[in-house]
């Protein structure tokens, strides 16, 4: 299952904590710092409602781009100003001396980051005169006062361009809300920066969050990187992320998959009568299907966890099965019939699998159990023991096309390096039945550029960063995140572009 949240979740547990926390988020333009920003509202849910202080982008603009913001968000652009109020209980120390420095124009644009003077405290509040220089600032400690004692999300967008605006430095800007909303009032705050890279501004937020995009195998790669959350255990440091739909999701590996009681496989049709569904829709509308009397390959790097291998082939065979259709199988890794019997069975019909799958495993010395779903390979010769013809003859009541699903690994440690230079007459039999062959690799199997070179159609999975992510090289495609769904009873794939 794709994560039940968008964010992360050490940083949802970070702000959820008690106490008040701030998080800074920095990147580069167009990796998804407003939306990481705006998103954080959301799946907070009732902790923290939340004002948006934007520097950049009009509130009309912001509610057409993010629809569903309108019942969550306070927002206060540059032009919105509230004045504060005489009975404030928000503490505002370090605002107020911030702002009594402007008013005698002694603070300008420095670095000076150190707290000011202090104020009269008259039971657990402090008493000040609010100024208006800073109305922006003053819009949100009155957002945050009129909740107290709830706690509020602030979010600044950014504070760069804040601190540009007032001729006052971010740090400076940043060590006062830290006093007064974070350390004093026990509120959350997030700082969008717009720089990347490390900078001396990382040390005055509670947590740091960078966002980055970058490219694999030629493709947009977007990686989230956790470079610290104070008081926060970090399991899981670096995220791969999209934002697909204008909403940025990472993807979580470790995330629990829901399993659900087994369910019969349900059909996918064929797509055209020259092209059957793999029994993975999303792999279907990237790749057309599986052309009969034609070869597709799948090159899974050894990083993928083996759940996932599992349930692409489960998918494949009980698609064709469930359709009446035979499956010759060389399973991957040196699996077993009976494995594979127990992973597809609870989803077909009952004698569905001895009647149209055969199972191919290599020949043990002084084996002497026979059973109608095994195949022998002796290891002398890999023509004669894949021969098609005697798959056909095993499959009597097969519907057409069937499907051979073929695992080089295994293949290669019982016949050699060279196997696929010995298998030219299998490929032919398949092409001329106008069946399917499908054949796993991995990238260090010595069959791989040859499998790929006759193949129409490649994919490739890998494990990137604890995320698994699938492309097409053949035909040519952007990288997906791949997931699974089992709530239905039955392995049902999950594409996720990364844009």
């Amino acid at each position: 299952m794709p994560p039940a949240g968008r964010i992360p979740r050490e940083v949802v547990e970070f702000f959820n904590a008690a106490g008040g926390h701030s998080l800074i988020v920095k990147g580069p333009a167009g990796t998804g710092k407003t939306t990481f920003a705006l998103q954080l509202t959301e799946e907070l849910g009732e902790v923290s409602a939340s004002h948006y202080l934007s520097s950049r982008v009009s509130d009309e603009s912001l509610f057409r781009q993010f629809i569903w913001l309108k019942e969550r968000l306070k927002p206060a652009g540059l032009q919105t100003g509230l004045r504060g109020r005489p009975d404030s209980k928000v503490t505002r120390n370090a605002l107020d001396q911030l702002e009594g420095k402007l008013m005698e124009g002694k603070e300008g644009d420095d670095e000076e980051t150190e707290t000011i003077g202090s104020g009269e405290v008259k039971g657990n509040f402090l008493e000040v005169t609010l100024g208006f220089d800073l109305p922006e600032l003053e819009a949100a400690y009155e957002f945050v006062d009129g909740r107290l004692p709830e706690r509020s999300l602030i979010l600044i967008d950014s504070i760069d361009a804040l601190g540009e605006h007032y001729g006052i430095s971010a740090a400076r800007l940043i060590t006062v809300l830290q006093k007064d909303m974070v350390e004093g009032s026990k509120q959350n705050v997030l700082y969008v920066l717009e720089s990347s890279g490390e900078t001396r501004l990382d040390y005055l937020g509670d947590g740091v969050v960078s966002l980055a995009s970058s490219e694999y195998q030629g493709r947009r790669l977007r990686v989230l990187t956790i470079e610290k959350l104070r008081g926060q255990q970090v399991q899981h440091h670096r995220y791969l992320y999209t934002l697909d739909g204008g909403r940025l999701t990472a993807f979580d590996i470790r995330e629990d998959i829901r399993h659900a009681k087994p369910q019969l496989w349900k059909p996918v049709k064929d797509l055209s009568k020259d092209a059957v569904s793999m029994g993975l829709e999303p792999l279907d509308r990237i790749a057309g299907g599986l052309s009969r009397g034609r070869v597709v390959a799948f090159e899974i790097s050894n990083a993928v966890p083996a759940d996932y291998v599992d349930w692409l082939r489960t998918a494949m065979i009980c698609n064709f099965v469930s359709q009446g259709r035979g499956v010759a199988h060389v399973p991957p890794r040196k699996g077993s019939a009976e494995f594979l019997r127990e992973v597809v069975s609870p989803h077909l019909p009952p004698g569905a699998f001895d009647a149209n799958v055969r199972v191919f495993e290599a020949a043990t010395l002084g084996s002497a159990e026979v059973s109608r779903t095994v195949l022998h390979m002796e290891g002398t010769n890999v023509e004669s023991d894949l021969k098609w013809s005697n798959v056909e003859f095993q499959l009597p009541k097969g519907e057409r096309p069937f499907l051979a699903l073929m695992a080089f690994d295994t293949l290669e440690s019982v016949y050699g390096e060279k196997v696929i230079e010995g298998m030219s007459g299998v490929f032919a039999s398949v092409r001329r039945a106008n069946d399917v062959f499908v054949g796993f690799v991995t990238p260090e199997s010595a069959s791989a550029a040859k499998l790929e070179n006759l193949a129409y159609a490649v994919f490739r999975i890998d494990s990137v960063n604890g995320s698994v992510v699938l492309y097409g090289q053949k035909p040519y495609t952007e990288l997906f995140n791949l997931s699974w769904d089992l709530s239905g009873g039955f392995p049902r794939a999950v594409l996720r572009p990364i844009v």
